[in-house]
């Protein structure tokens, strides 16, 4: 894979968020991939979707632009929304001069808590009358914060040695934070998740209901194709599958295991076979 080109934008709340952009070098669909990390919005990198899928994506002719976003709980879910909604903005007025595209025709693509962002991002996008996805990719993603596991202990996580407070103080920055290395910030989401805090994380005193996506939302949505796993400890499948009746043209792939981010190891062949089953659901939609 070739080195991709960097790119740059400040946010009205001064943040600067970066992308990272790799173009198809044949059978260009001029259709942009624009992919959002995973990490509980606490952690993640834009960057850490393993070269072998993007591989998969550039050579079906696919662009596929990496993205920022500010992490939790240096940045609040309202400003992620709106930094996010900006970047998207931003790619749409500017995929011409800036990034040298032909056109913005593109699709969001989230893993996890990224996928998260996404589903509000394209619901932000309806209300503003601005340019939509021709498709959304969620991976292991979620609609809604108020879901009464995402706010109560996580047995899974609980399985794990508690996270000394001392260990989280040293975690957190006093400025936004963009970049957050799981290796280095993966204990705030363990001690939130144990704790049952996660998403007070996020919203603050806010109400979690704001920052989540009811039944008559999600029926104006495009084409969604969905991936999640049974027996997915951070995310419960019943999630998935709600929002696979929920919202129209959409399609699931269901992966038999207790996994979460099964993708994540690349020696594991369903991870190859799925994208594959996912850029043939993208040609076969758009």
């Amino acid at each position: 894979m070739n080195k991709p080109e960097f790119f740059s934008f400040v946010t009205k709340e001064n943040i600067n968020l970066n992308m990272n952009l790799h173009r198809a070098k044949n059978n260009r669909k001029n259709i942009t991939i624009l992919y959002f990390h995973g990490g509980g919005l606490l952690y993640g990198v834009r960057d850490d979707l393993p070269e072998m899928y993007i591989n998969q994506f550039l050579n079906s002719g696919y662009d596929f632009l990496a993205l920022d976003y500010p992490l939790a709980p240096e940045s609040q879910l309202d400003t992620i929304l709106k930094s996010a909604f900006e970047l998207i903005l931003f790619y749409l007025e500017n995929m011409d001069k800036v990034f040298a595209l032909k056109n913005n025709n593109y699709v969001l693509f989230g893993r996890s808590a990224g996928a998260y962002l996404c589903f509000m991002l394209c619901d932000m996008l309806i209300k503003n009358q601005a340019v939509l996805p021709m498709a959304i990719i969620s991976l292991y993603g979620y609609a809604r914060l108020d879901e009464i596991e995402f706010n109560t202990p996580n047995k899974y996580y609980n399985k794990l040695a508690s996270v000394p407070d001392e260990n989280i103080k040293k975690v957190i920055s006093d400025s936004p934070v963009t970049y957050g290395p799981m290796n280095l910030r993966f204990s705030l989401y363990i001690k939130a998740r144990q704790e049952g805090m996660w998403i007070k994380h996020l919203c603050g005193k806010e109400d979690a209901t704001k920052y989540s996506l009811n039944d008559e939302e999600l029926t104006k949505f495009p084409p969604t194709i969905l991936v999640a796993a049974t027996l997915d400890p951070d995310v419960p499948y019943k999630m998935t599958k709600s929002l696979r009746k929920r919202i129209p043209n959409s399609h699931l792939i269901t992966i038999y295991r207790e996994v979460h981010d099964f993708d994540r190891d690349v020696k594991d062949e369903s991870g190859r076979v799925t994208y594959e089953e996912i850029i043939t659901w993208l040609e076969d939609r758009i």
